[in-house]
């Protein structure tokens, strides 16, 4: 069973009537006697128009033969990388630095080993008693 919309006979003479473009558009207009601007609501809001379209849709009436403006089309969600603890941001750098050192460490073992006798025999006493 299908559900039919019911559609005042207001929201109705709303979809006979032809619209501009500037009817869907907000406006600075001079408005008082010092000849400030002052900001002009659109005539009809953005509710009323997601109304009208929707209303226009389901009797099959096509949007811009009435004049109402094309619908804008969304644009995607802003992707933005999880910003993460400091530790997982600089998990990568860190692996890349450890896995380096564990390739030098057979020359770092052997450099300190040298170090070592180098200091045993620094530390050694010149005379034999």
């Amino acid at each position: 069973m299908s559900a039919i919309k019911r559609i005042s006979e207001q929201a109705l003479n709303h979809l006979k009537r032809t619209y501009t473009p500037s009817d869907f558009k907000p406006k600075f207009m001079y408005k008082n006697i010092w000849g400030r601007k002052r900001y002009m609501h659109p005539k009809v809001s953005l509710r009323k128009l997601a109304d009208m379209r929707k209303n226009a849709e389901c009797l099959g009436i096509n949007t811009e033969s009435i004049g109402l403006p094309p619908k804008k089309e969304k644009k995607p969600p802003r992707t933005k990388p999880p910003k993460g603890a400091k530790h997982e941001r600089n998990a990568p750098e860190r692996k890349a630095k450890i896995q380096k050192a564990l390739e030098e460490m057979p020359k770092t073992i052997e450099n300190w080993r040298k170090g070592k006798l180098e200091e045993k025999e620094k530390s050694k006493p010149s005379l034999p008693f």
